[in-house]
């Protein structure tokens, strides 16, 4: 699971505007129940991602994103 401030980098079979680029994690946007191949409910998480070097974001499944590095926690 992904947490805010986590640095991604999204896949490259995505939009082609985001493809390839680094982004941080702002939130989950949502999440959603399907049923899998075996007839299965799973769970799929959406995050809400800001490009590192712009300010567009957009909201991407955790399937398309690769975690890239980890947010500090600043819980302590």
């Amino acid at each position: 699971m992904l947490t805010p401030g986590d640095l991604v980098k999204i896949h490259d079979n995505t939009f082609k505007y985001f493809a390839g680029k680094l982004a941080i994690v702002d939130h989950v946007a949502h999440r959603d129940e399907y049923y899998n191949e075996e007839g299965k409910i799973e769970e799929r998480t959406y995050y809400l991602i800001t490009l590192a070097d712009l300010d567009s974001s957009h909201v991407f499944p955790e399937d398309e994103l690769t975690l890239i590095s980890k947010a500090q926690n600043n819980n302590d």
